[in-house]
């Protein structure tokens, strides 16, 4: 099950989710851009009805769909910053460990 909280740390592959770009301030609606296929350091490569398409990840907001792992609701919805999924999802994850042993 993933965490929302370390959503940002996890290989996204496999999860469905929508857009917003971020220079439409105005417009709150996300748009589904399907299922995440790939991801490369700067973009997300998402399927949806057979089309693959493109997503530069310091242009949008993404939000996305995952199993809700502390209610019996079916799906929980996270918002994440494009700016904080740049990289790759590797370093993102020693990234993360690098923040926890500073703590101690």
């Amino acid at each position: 099950m993933l965490n929302p909280n370390f959503i940002i740390y996890h290989d996204l592959i496999g999860i469905y989710a929508l857009i917003k770009t971020k220079s439409k301030l105005n417009d709150n609606k996300f748009s589904p851009i399907g299922v995440v296929i790939d991801e490369t350091r700067d973009m997300l490569i998402t399927e949806k009805n057979d089309k693959i398409k493109k997503y530069i990840k310091k242009d949008h907001t993404f939000r996305f769909k995952l199993p809700n792992y502390e209610n019996d609701e079916m799906y929980c919805y996270v918002e994440v910053s494009g700016n904080k999924l740049i990289g790759l999802p590797v370093n993102r994850l020693r990234s993360l460990k690098k923040k926890r042993r500073l703590k101690k």
